[in-house]
């Protein structure tokens, strides 16, 4: 009986850490991700025409469109 207590609070406290771990870094690989986009498709934009070429703020918002 003791040893089921035990293993019933470890797996608790695991699930638990695991939910809180998710919970914080869900935004930061979502960042990670929309920079990683943003630095990639500038480099690919800037080899195209002056007039093809898209803004800061329109590659950002493409970029977090495609990833969201």
């Amino acid at each position: 009986m003791k040893k089921n207590l035990k293993f019933i609070v470890l797996l608790i406290i695991g699930i638990v850490a695991l939910y809180i771990s998710t919970k914080y870094y869900n935004d930061f690989n979502r960042s990670k991700t929309i920079k990683a986009c943003i630095i990639g498709k500038a480099e690919l934009d800037s080899k195209k025409n002056e007039a093809d070429k898209l803004s800061k703020e329109q590659i950002r918002k493409f970029c977090e469109d495609q990833i969201k």
